[in-house]
């Protein structure tokens, strides 16, 4: 083997799943348990200088497949062979200390990683270059957003130059010239011999950087070769008029109209906003041939994909002349918490629902703390405030 080779040979990994809860010592060792194979039967093989990207539905595996490649996971049966050095990018926020500043977290992160701490400071500089944080480097990385996390994550990682990349979902989060920086990080590495596995539900972005994939579907192989010729396969799985768009989004629907979605901060476009700022969504739309009852709908999605917010047409723009058009919800005062946020959005029938077009992620943006959020959990502000009542 080469370095940067992997060979998946045969893979088989169970999960124990229990069915009641025990209280006593007796009930743990008699209650009843059942088993989940999340990987049956997986084999392939990356070679040195190539990138897989590895798709399919929530559940499918995928994640399991990348915590066995990187040794946190042991198989049941089979083998995973790896030559060189292995760096994996899992979660968001893995390895990194919330109480630290970014600076600490990179010699933090670039220990566990396996650096020495002369090779980190060696690198420090161009690390921060990477991520674009150097305003940020010396705060606290509770105060930092997912998608802030999620470029350090990054930056420490590419910076052990691997011979073997592993990478999952990161790169759904961020704005689009960091995901730009990312995906051409990941095309040095491929040019110099060196290897990647990549997951993501961003099917532009395998489609972009992907030399094959595979379709991981109930910890099976569905489908495996070109990645265009894969990608296709699931998406024709999933609905039957699904299909990627020429900036490598996931769309859907019959055409008829062509849907874009544009985030505004007081009249400017934007990818980062402070909660309580105003935030505007644009759904402009373009269409050759009048469209009657047609009804808008957009989603604002968390970082893992949780619907947290959303709005839809009621008796606006129900008749579409050809041509173009444009029309905008506006938030006066955005309630989210700081984190990594996506938009889907919809133009439909609004009697049948049948879908004219749309997507996933057509727009994506960060939420920034101010000082008051800094200790608010979740993905909205509650506006109350703590009252310390004396004892009787």
């Amino acid at each position: 083997m080469a370095k940067g080779d992997v060979v998946v040979d045969r893979l088989w990994k169970t999960f124990r799943i229990y069915h009641q809860r025990n209280s006593t010592l007796k009930q743990a060792v008699t209650r009843r348990r059942s088993e989940f194979w999340a990987l049956k039967d997986v084999s392939f093989e990356v070679r040195a200088g190539s990138t897989l990207g590895l798709i399919g539905a929530n559940g499918a595996g995928k994640s399991t497949m990348l915590k066995v490649l990187s040794r946190i996971l042991v198989p049941d049966k089979g083998s995973v062979r790896t030559e060189g050095r292995v760096s994996a990018l899992l979660e968001l926020g893995s390895g990194f200390h919330p109480e630290l500043s970014g600076r600490e977290n990179v010699f933090l992160n670039g220990t566990i990683l396996g650096m020495k701490e002369n090779e980190i400071a060696r690198r420090f500089d161009e690390i921060i270059a990477f991520s674009g944080l150097e305003a940020s480097i010396d705060n606290a990385v509770k105060t930092y957003s997912s998608g802030m996390q999620a470029r350090l994550g990054f930056a420490v990682a590419v910076s052990i130059e691997p011979d073997i990349l592993i990478v999952d979902e990161v790169l759904a989060v961020g704005d689009e010239q960091f995901q730009r920086r990312c995906l051409e990080r990941m095309n040095e590495l491929r040019s110099g011999g060196r290897s990647a596995i990549f997951v993501s539900h961003g099917l532009g972005q395998v489609q972009q950087i992907c030399d094959e994939a595979i379709w991981l579907d109930k910890g099976s192989i569905a489908a495996a070769g070109g990645t265009e010729d894969v990608i296709n396969a699931y998406l024709r799985s999933v609905t039957g008029d699904a299909r990627i768009d020429d900036r490598g989004r996931q769309r859907i629907g019959t055409g008829e109209v062509r849907l874009e979605v544009e985030l505004a901060h007081r009249g400017e476009p934007c990818s980062t906003i402070a909660t309580g700022d105003p935030l505007a969504v644009g759904l402009s739309w373009a269409c050759d041939h009048a469209v009657d009852d047609a009804q808008f709908v957009f989603r604002i999605h968390s970082a893992d994909g949780i619907v947290v917010a959303g709005e839809r047409t009621r008796h606006e723009a129900q008749r579409l002349e050809p041509g173009t058009g444009r029309l905008a919800y506006i938030v006066p005062t955005l309630p989210l918490l700081p984190g990594s946020y996506h938009v889907s959005a919809e133009v439909i029938h609004r009697h049948t629902g049948h879908i004219y077009d749309g997507g996933p992620h057509l727009a994506a943006f960060d939420v920034v703390p101010r000082e008051s959020h800094l200790d608010s959990v979740g993905c909205f502000g509650l506006g109350g405030a703590w009252n310390v009542e004396p004892h009787d």
